[in-house]
């Protein structure tokens, strides 16, 4: 049987060598470095991955980064800290592991959002490395609740049935990365240059394979219901950031997405303190 060459514009077609695996590992280590400041040996293209076909390794990171935040956190408690002091401490090694990637998406988003008059400015001023009013506003109520909410989770006494604060870090950094997917599927570009804009598209499988992958750890470490609930809260607040993001910038940008990540992992968080309360009642 001859071989039929692949289309040239096709943009998930594998070169040589022409092995699904090494196409694999190309999507996750474009995935690991845009994601993350975790040292990735130098690496060549070998197939025609690109960070859109990258995106479904986006959760298989996220988990990565939760679990040194879960390494972290078991350390820092092992030592004697508190529950809350070792929270802080893990949020910051996770911070350290992104270069704060996502926050720093969320504080321009909330400058830009907060502080333009017109869609254009808005746009302008997220492109503003220096941070404003709103920004460090948004900075601080996301630390200080995400803080709290995982200082609730840790004390309380419901624990997840599979791994217990461990799965909450784990699961709860795939289920943010992968509900990026939200407003890069339902928004267009907002800008023509700019991080999205030189970023290849997507495609509706490869998101649904990055949510796939977000929810089975999520379903065997907290059960049906409780992931369910969790992935409908994230699910609830990363649409409302895509309709925010569509009637102010009229599309998405890389702030967009950062900041719609941060938000459905609160979301996310205060559903499951939530569930936690209930079941200790």
């Amino acid at each position: 049987m001859l071989n039929r060459p692949e289309p040239e514009d096709d943009t998930y077609a594998r070169a040589v060598p022409r092995t699904p695996l090494r196409r694999m590992l190309e999507d996750f280590l474009l995935a690991l470095t845009l994601l993350t400041r975790i040292p990735v040996p130098h690496f060549d293209l070998q197939t025609k991955a690109n960070h859109g076909s990258a995106f479904w390794a986006y959760p298989i990171v996220g988990a990565l980064v939760g679990a040194i935040g879960a390494a972290v956190f078991a350390a820092a408690t092992y030592l004697g800290l508190g529950a809350s002091v070792a929270v802080v401490v893990a949020m910051a090694a996770m911070v350290l592991a992104t270069g704060a990637f996502h926050e720093d998406g969320f504080a321009d988003y909330c400058d830009g959002i907060g502080g333009g008059l017109t869609r254009a400015k808005k746009l302008t001023i997220m492109r503003d490395s220096r941070l404003g009013t709103y920004g460090a506003a948004g900075l601080l109520f996301w630390f200080a609740l995400t803080a709290l909410l995982y200082g609730e989770l840790a004390t309380a006494t419901w624990q997840p049935q599979v791994g217990g604060m461990a799965a909450i870090f784990i699961c709860l950094g795939a289920l943010q990365r992968a509900f990026i997917g939200v407003p890069l599927m339902m928004l267009s570009r907002a800008r023509d240059d700019g991080l999205t804009a030189n970023t290849p598209p997507t495609s509706l499988h490869l998101v649904a394979i990055a949510f796939v992958i977000a929810i089975v750890p999520c379903w065997v470490a907290f059960g049906w219901n409780v992931m369910v609930a969790m992935f409908g809260a994230a699910l609830a607040a990363s649409l409302a950031m895509t309709g925010i993001s569509a009637k102010y910038l009229g599309g998405r940008t890389g702030d967009a997405l950062g900041a719609t990540a941060t938000v459905a992992s609160i979301a996310a968080l205060m559903a499951l303190v939530s569930i936690a309360h209930a079941q200790a009642v």
